[in-house]
């Protein structure tokens, strides 16, 4: 089965995760940023210096 996940990481080197959510409006509500900044920070691969949050989406795989 497969599954997009959504993901707020630090912006250091390491990217630990702040929050994981299973859509993008659920990340955007829990940051206080936009849908939209959200989708376009995850789709031009910005670096989040700027919010202080590095957005992801991850595709995961696994069996039932």
């Amino acid at each position: 089965m497969k599954k997009k996940l959504y993901m707020a990481v630090e912006t250091d080197e390491y990217e630990l995760p702040l929050y994981v959510a299973d859509t993008s409006r659920e990340l955007a509500d829990w940051s206080g940023l936009s849908i939209g900044y959200v989708l376009i920070t995850i789709s031009h691969c910005y670096s989040g210096k700027k919010a202080g949050i590095k957005f992801l989406r991850v595709n995961v795989e696994w069996e039932n």
